[in-house]
């Protein structure tokens, strides 16, 4: 009788984790895996879309086929780039004399940075720990991100007043 107390607590214990999804085995022995990373991956850019609050209309501020990739790595690496559908051309010798303004190249052109991620599942929010760049002012930050991961795609943003959207493609 004692120990179908204990196998019943054991169960009780255990039953909430295993039938949410918390705690899965995989086919190694013992070990076990919670939340696993469904980031992971190359994910090309197909939507930057920011909402005009005086107009109620979306922005595309790259165009509306912008390039870019972001990249989460299984080791909690991120890096991403994008670029306006039309890029800014200028030759390589024309560029040594050229001036831009660094927020309208970022704006209108093009941006990446780099840097570690980590994920509050319970929030959906990924949040890019920004080592370096092009953008100054994100370096050493942290950037959340609120996220909707559905089949192989992902949109980053609130989808409210602004949204990223993307599709794997690794």
């Amino acid at each position: 009788m004692k120990k179908i107390k204990i196998s019943l607590l054991y169960f009780c214990l255990l039953f909430p984790f295993i039938s949410s999804g918390q705690i899965k085995k995989n086919g190694s022995k013992g070990k076990v895996i919670t939340n696993p990373n469904k980031l992971v991956g190359t994910w090309k850019l197909i939507e930057f879309a920011d909402l005009d609050s005086l107009t109620g209309q979306w922005k595309y501020r790259y165009g509306k086929h912008p390039r870019g990739y972001f990249t989460y790595t299984k080791s909690n690496i991120v890096n991403l780039n994008i670029s306006s559908e039309i890029p800014l051309n200028i030759s390589e010798d024309s560029a040594k004399h050229f001036d831009i303004n660094l927020s309208n190249l970022i704006d209108n052109y093009s941006l990446g940075y780099f840097g570690t991620y980590t994920i509050d599942y319970s929030k959906s929010i990924v949040t890019h720990h920004v080592k370096g760049g092009a953008i100054p002012w994100y370096i050493d930050t942290d950037q959340p991100r609120p996220f909707i991961l559905k089949d192989d795609t992902l949109m980053i943003g609130d989808n409210k007043t602004w949204k990223r959207v993307l599709v794997r493609v690794d």
